[in-house]
Formats: C-alpha cells, sequence, structure tokens
C-alpha cells in the first residue's frame, strides 16, 4: 500500500509539472498569435484586413478544374475605416489574449501550489475564481469589440454586419464553457478548505 501512495504522488507530481509546462508553453503561443493576427490585420498599407462572417454564397473553388463551393466566411481588406472600429479590431485582439495569458499564468501558479501539497485553501478558491473570471471575459472580449469593429468595417464597404454579429457570439462558446467548470472548481477549493478547517478545530 506504501508503495502505492508513493507511485501516485510521483505521478501526481509528474502531472502538475506536465501542467506547468504546457501552461507556459500556452502562454508563448498565445503571445506569438495576438501578435500575428495584428500584423495580419494591418497586413496592408493604409488598409484593414478582417476575417469575418459573411452571408452564405457559392463560389467555384480553385481545386483541380474548379468546384462548386459554398462560403460563409471572407477575408476582407478595406480603406477608410473609421478609428473608433480599427481601434475596436486590436482590442477584440489584445484584451481576450491578455486575459488568456493571465489564466494560462495563474493556472501554473496553482499548480505549483497544488506541488507544494497547498490544495485546500481560500488561496486556491481565489485563483480559480479569477481563471473563471478570465476565460469569461476572454470569450465576452472578443466577440462584443470585433462587432464594432466589423461594423466599420461593413461600413467602410457599403455594407451591414448586423446578420453576422451572432455567429461571433459562437466563436466564445467554448471559453464560457471552459469558465463554469473552472467555476465548479471554485465551490470544490472553497469547501474543501471550510471542512479542512473545521476538522482543524476539532483536534
Amino acid at each position: 500500500m506504501a508503495k502505492d501512495a508513493a507511485t501516485q504522488a510521483k505521478a501526481d507530481k509528474n502531472d502538475l509539472i506536465t501542467a506547468m509546462v504546457v501552461g507556459a508553453l500556452v502562454i508563448g503561443v498565445l503571445v506569438y498569435d495576438g501578435v500575428r493576427r495584428i500584423a495580419d490585420l494591418f497586413a496592408a498599407p493604409g488598409l484593414v484586413t478582417v476575417t469575418s462572417p459573411v452571408p452564405t454564397q457559392s463560389i467555384t473553388a480553385e481545386i483541380g478544374s474548379g468546384v462548386a463551393a459554398s462560403i460563409d466566411a471572407a477575408t476582407l481588406v478595406a480603406a477608410d475605416v473609421n478609428i473608433i472600429s480599427v481601434v475596436s479590431l486590436v482590442l477584440s485582439i489584445v484584451l481576450p489574449t491578455l486575459a488568456l495569458i493571465a489564466v494560462a499564468a495563474l493556472g501554473v501558479v496553482l499548480c505549483r501550489r497544488l506541488l507544494d501539497g497547498v490544495v485546500f485553501d481560500r488561496v486556491n478558491a481565489r485563483l480559480t475564481f479569477v481563471m473563471s473570471m478570465g476565460l469569461l471575459a476572454a470569450g465576452l472580449a472578443r466577440p462584443w469589440f470585433e462587432n464594432m469593429g466589423l461594423n466599420g468595417v461593413f461600413a467602410a464597404l457599403g455594407g451591414d454586419f448586423a446578420d453576422g454579429r451572432w455567429l461571433l457570439m459562437r466563436d466564445g462558446i467554448p471559453l464560457f464553457v471552459a469558465a463554469i467548470a473552472v467555476g465548479v472548481l471554485v465551490i470544490v477549493f472553497r469547501r474543501g478548505a471550510r471542512l479542512q478547517k473545521d476538522t482543524e478545530g476539532l483536534v
């Protein structure tokens, strides 16, 4: 039994170290992706380049001799986009990226505390709460600011983005689900800390 416990402890330690390494890698990927997306936004001098939902339409895809296809998203290049829309597009990239970097960093801190044997305490509960709020903020910030930005892009192109705004919320669903999942951990840590405190009071 002692050997099994030692083996399990070693496995848990390896899992936590792996999670910390992955967290660090995720932060690097998020930074790279954020920089790349901002660079793509201003890829053409004096113009704004965005990928946006568009009304479903038929095209001939350049595959072989041409294949009939339909698209619901396209890369648009626009000139004379108003400054508020441009700033909104930048914020739609920067704010979610910063929020997710913060979540990943807090996840690494949490894993480090668990590695040190600190499990049920208020600090861990606060960390998971902030992580949950960070995921929620990332899921809300991108569609909110992206919608404002794309409204300006479509206006500059002589169109209206009204039909595509709800599709932006769809992309945030995984982050909303993740926020709920981490929120459940908040409850677990809070109740665990309370039970541990009560147990210590009985000793």
